[in-house]
């Protein structure tokens, strides 16, 4: 008797869900105030390379330190 009341809730619970939902995806990058397209782990070409620099954190947000940071990787990329 009990698995049948179990058996009929998870029956009306897959009833309640709406077979038209849509997953989100990133349609943009996750770097603050960038509109591009993401290409790289959710981020366009530039704020990837941002990213494995430590510019900027997972969420697209700048890095505590980021000054610092955006200054050695301006010397390195000057250079290169």
């Amino acid at each position: 008797m009990a698995e049948n009341k179990k058996n009929n809730n998870s029956e009306n619970i897959q009833k309640q869900v709406p077979n038209n939902v849509i997953q989100i995806t990133a349609f943009k990058c996750q770097a603050e105030d960038c509109k591009s397209k993401p290409t790289r782990a959710g981020f366009c070409d530039h704020h990837y390379m941002w990213f494995k620099e430590g510019l900027i954190t997972t969420e697209g947000y700048k890095a505590k330190d980021f000054e610092k940071k955006y200054q050695q990787f301006i010397a390195r990329n000057k250079a290169a």
